[in-house]
Order: C-alpha cells, then structure tokens, then sequence
C-alpha cells in the first residue's frame, strides 16, 4: 500500500479511494463490508446544480447542435488556417464547404451581408450551379430553404434540387422546387424541399437556367423540427442528460472576439467575425438569445459568461436587454427583435478564465453594474484568488475554479485552499465555489484528446463528481466540458445524420438522476479497490451509493444500512458498464456501436450484498419498505 493508502483507517468518511487488495486470481470477486451512516458529512448539501454542462463557440460544438445544414452560408470561405485542429483528419461539421465548378465563383462586389457573395454565371447552353454536399436527409422530412438573391437579367428560371448519390453511383432527386425570378435588388426568397428518401449522402444543388448572372447570401436550410433552430435529436439528447444548468462561455468570449451586441436580431444581418484561437470563421447564428432557447428546450437554467473585455456597462447592458422590461432601452431593443417577454437570466459570469492583476477591481465594477441592472442576479467570477475574495467578497457570489487535470488529490487540495480563503473573508456564508468547467484534459491531442472519449474518461468523472459531493458544503455549482462534440471531449457525438451518447453522458445522468442532497458517511470494514459516496434525503425515507470500481474484477459490496431503520434494505439502481465485458479500459461508444457503454438495471442483490462489475459505475438506491 503506497502512502497514500495509509492515510486511511477503518472509518472512512464519505467518500473514499483505496489501492490495496486486488483480487487474489480470475475470476475471483473482492469482498468488502460498507456502513452507511444516517448523520450528515457536513452541513452543506448536494446541489442538483454539480450536473451542469457546458456550450461554447469553440470547433465543432454549436455547429453540430445547430439545426442549420449548410455550412459557410454567407460565402466568406473556409480558413485554411482551421486544419490544424481537424481532429480526425477531415473537415468536420465546422467547415462545411461549397462543391467548387466553373459556373460560379465569389464576388466581393455589394454583398448582401459580409464581405462577399456568390455569383452564379448562367449561359443559354450551360446553367449555372451551386452545390453543397455531405448534407443528410430523411424521408418524409420538409427542409426550410430560404436566403438573398439579386440578378441581372429578368429571365433566369431558378430551381433547388435535393438529390442523393445513390449505392450504384448514381444520382436520384430526393425533391425540388422551382423558385420565383429574382430582380436587380436583394430579396429574400423562401422554399420547401419534402425528401422522399433517407440518406448522408444528399446534396443540395440550386441550379440558374438562362442568360445571366444570379448572386445568393446567406443560404439556409433548415429541417422542420428544429427546436427553435436547434438539432431536434440533440434536444431530445438534451433533455435526457437533464443538465441542471448549462453555461454559455468559453475562449470566444475572453480574450474575444465574439461581443453580444453584434450577435442579437435576424440572424441573416449579423455580421460573421473570425475565432482566432480556433483559426475559424463564425457565421454568427447563434447568440445568447440562441443559447437561452435552447436551454429553455432542455429544460436547463442559462448561466451566461459576460466578456471582460467588452466592458461593464455593455454587461449591465446585455442583462437590461434579457431580463428588463419593455419600458427600459434595452428591453425594448428585445421586444423589437421578436421577444417580448424579459427571459430571467439569473447566472452571470464575469470574464473566462481570468487571474490577471487588477481584475478583482475590474469584478466589483461589472458585479455592480449587472446587479444594478437586475438586483437578483447571481455574480460568479472568474478564476479564484485570495485577493479577488478578500477584495471584492461583498460583490461576489460564486467563486469558479476550472480543472482539467486527472490529479483528483489536487483537486481536493485546491478546494480546500479556496474554501479556507473564503471563511476568512468577510461573506463566508454566502461565498460559494462553482466549477465551471471541467474535465480529465483540456488541451491534450492525439490519443490523448481521444482519452475523453472512453470509458475510462467515464470512471474518472464518476469520481470527479464524488469528490465534488465530498465538498458540497462549498462548491453548488459544476459544468463539465463540453456538452457536444469538441474533440471528442463532448457528452453527446454529432455528424451530419445522427449522434450517439458517449459513456460520460450515461455517468453525468446517472448521477444527476439519482443523487439526494444530504451527503452522509460511510465506515468501512476492510479496503477496496473502489471509490464511494453516499447521500440521503432530508428525512432518510431513501438513500444513494454510488460506487466506482475501476478495477478488471468485480466487487461485492455488504452493505449495512440499520442507521435507516429496521425496513430500510436495497431498492435496486442502475450500473454504467461495458456490455462486451471485455475489461478494456479505452472502449467507446461509436457511430456503429452506440450502446457499448450504456446503463442497465443493477443485479438483483443477495440479500444486503450487491455485485458490482468490472470496470463500471454504479449507482445503488435503498429505501424503506
């Protein structure tokens, strides 16, 4: 037993981690006995707010949540600069393309939006064509196409097609409609496509016939059950994982370049802007107003990063313009963009990822300037300092450390440095810590990066997740990164046709799903290769273990539960595992094998003893009869 082990003794309260006694051969199941105290671990409670998530304009994220099918609408061109970060080698959902033919071509003179245009050249022996490809469409599905045209001849006739390349090779028409003639000024026109075919192979060609030139912008198509523009099956996904909270944030918001302001109204007058960290171009589509829609769809509460370097008093702005009422300056701006009704945004966060000098005088600015706008907002900072809480404590709320590491011992430690910061400071009892963003890495590539992706990603989560519960008297608030996509770091995995849920998505909803809000302790017998926490309702009607065993045995676990009563026994509960039980630490969910890692009922228990599985999370629930 190394060092670490020994701090243990017998009594091991509430959450726990042991590295001794493997089992003695194959196939042979290690035995340890668990009391589940009825008195709390502290006086705090476990917030339902630690299962949050997180959405950022960061690659691929947004795009493959977005219900919009085309990519580069506006015709300002894909960056060479965004292949660095083609995790897998090609282009993903990010930086869809135009299908390049000698019938159009860009045109920077009078765009109708950005710095370019597309103009197709119509012959009277050669139609001139535009063409999207690696879009998916579904049978019986209608498909929205809308955008700004112009022309310089009266006679063009203008159809969209959507076809499909067929598994022989050739092409078959999935729909079309022919479009009205478009004139000399910019106008919008609209159609509808109805598939009469599934496939990911489907194409999108617009298709200008006779003499002439016909410009196109801001080309969209949309499938008819967006939520709000929004990916219906990433909804549905969404609201399955049941996020509490999802923050809207990232490196586009500090050091920039995305501002608020720019990103609010029709979408098709917004101006694109360039993420320079990422190398890519924005069509600027979705916004806050975006992001709180589809926090509405999910069912989540928004908590909303507000850019450091846009100022104070743009932050005070952006609350009047969301929560104000129509009789302030901007809640009429809101009203006239299409939503009357304030939205209640109550989480705001000041800046991304900040510790620089100076920025506990620049927080009090922006906490006042947002609660004068809204005196019922929640102000979280930025990175977490002794200055910042000794400074600005009266005008903070939350303090919001990020972790992408998978030392959970320094974890743990930085916690209690911060929570020793924070009762020494003059708001001790309302000063709370959230994790804004989370994960086992952040910037890692390769395999690395990949690591996110697996089951082992999943096991340490679940522990990540223990150690928050170990720490709940402090930290009410977590969003893990990211909620889609993201370099596989994303709970949910888009492409153009389909997603599939990734083994943290199953371990943060197993967690969310049967977490109570008292945590209690535990007493163990003998050591285990595993990692526990436990909870309780206020009235100990109910209680929760839940049980990490990244080991390639099985555990079984004697569970006594008479603190709770005579009639309290196992109620059953539910384990994340890997189906194959192949013991692979790297195992995946995928495309062709969604359900790999997948969750299912917890084995019927031998009277107070459960079976925990190799490699597997679980979550044990027990109750009075």
């Amino acid at each position: 037993m190394n060092q670490r082990g020994l701090r243990f003794t017998s009594l091991i309260f509430f959450s726990l981690t042991i590295f001794g006694l493997a089992a003695s051969g194959p196939g042979a199941v290690e035995r340890t006995r668990i009391t589940i105290s009825s008195e709390p671990l502290h006086q705090g409670r476990i917030s339902s707010m630690l299962y949050g998530g997180f959405v950022e304009l960061l690659d691929d994220v947004v795009p493959g949540m977005w219900a919009e099918m085309l990519g580069d609408r506006g015709f300002e061109g894909i960056l060479p600069t965004a292949k660095w970060c083609y995790f897998r080698g090609e282009p993903n959902l990010a930086d869809r393309n135009w299908d390049v033919n000698e019938t159009w071509s860009y045109d920077r003179e009078n765009p109708f939006n950005g710095e370019q245009s597309a103009r197709l050249t119509s012959l009277k022996a050669r139609p001139g064509r535009l063409a999207q490809s690696h879009l998916a469409a579904r049978k019986g599905m209608g498909y929205r196409l809308s955008g700004y045209w112009r022309s310089d001849s009266n006679s063009l006739q203008v159809r969209a097609v959507l076809k499909a390349l067929a598994p022989d090779e050739t092409w078959m028409t999935l729909a079309s409609v022919d479009l009205p003639r478009p004139d000399s000024a910019w106008k919008k026109f609209e159609g509808r496509l109805l598939s009469r075919g599934t496939t990911d192979r489907a194409v999108l060609e617009i298709e200008a016939a006779g003499q002439g030139h016909l410009w196109l912008d801001k080309l969209s198509l949309l499938p008819e059950d967006n939520v709000h523009g929004w990916r219906h099956d990433v909804v549905e996904a969404a609201r399955e994982l049941g996020p509490p909270i999802i923050r809207w944030g990232g490196s586009t918001i500090d050091p920039g370049p995305y501002r608020w302001k720019t990103a609010v109204g029709d979408r098709d007058r917004r101006p694109p802007f360039i993420i320079s960290p990422w190398g890519r171009r924005d069509s600027n589509d979705v916004g806050v107003e975006e992001f709180i829609h589809f926090c509405q769809a999910a069912g989540a509460t928004p908590l909303i990063c507000v850019s450091l370097g846009d100022g104070a008093e743009s932050a005070g702005q952006l609350v009047e313009y969301l929560n104000g009422s129509e009789d302030s300056e901007w809640g009429r701006k809101r009203a006239a963009n299409g939503h009357s009704k304030p939205y209640g945004v109550k989480y705001w966060q000041v800046g991304n990822e900040i510790d620089r000098a100076g920025y506990s005088r620049d927080f009090t600015d922006f906490s006042r300037a947002i609660k004068k706008a809204d005196p019922q907002a929640i102000v979280l900072s930025s990175f977490p300092t002794r200055e910042l809480i000794d400074r600005a404590g009266q005008d903070l709320d939350f303090v919001c450390p990020h972790y992408y590491q998978d030392d959970l011992d320094g974890v743990a430690s930085d916690l209690k440095t911060i929570k020793d910061w924070i009762s020494h400071s003059s708001r001790p009892d309302r000063t709370k810590i959230g994790v804004t963003e989370w994960n086992i890495n952040a910037g890692n590539w390769g395999l690395g990066r990949g690591k996110l992706n697996t089951l082992g990603c999943a096991l340490f989560e679940a522990r990540f997740l223990n150690v928050l519960h170990r720490h709940s008297d402090a930290v009410a608030l977590a969003c893990r990164s990211n909620l889609a996509n993201s370099f596989c770091g994303g709970t949910i995995q888009t492409n153009a046709a389909e997603l599939y849920r990734t083994p943290s998505f199953y371990i943060m909803a197993l967690y969310r799903k049967h977490s109570l809000p008292v945590p209690v302790r535990l007493a163990v017998d003998v050591p285990a290769s595993v990692d526990l926490s436990a909870c309780a309702s206020e009235d100990r009607s109910s209680l929760c273990l839940f049980v990490v065993n990244p080991g390639k045995e099985a555990v079984e676990l004697d569970l006594d539960l008479s603190a709770f009563g005579s009639g309290c026994a196992i109620k059953g509960g539910e384990v994340v595992c890997d189906t194959q039980d192949r013991q692979q630490i790297d195992a995946i969910n995928s495309f062709s094998n969604p359900n790999r890692i997948s969750p299912t009922k917890l084995a019927k228990p031998t009277a107070s003893c459960v079976t925990i599985p190799a490699m597997s999370i679980a979550a044990i629930d027990g109750g009075k009869n």
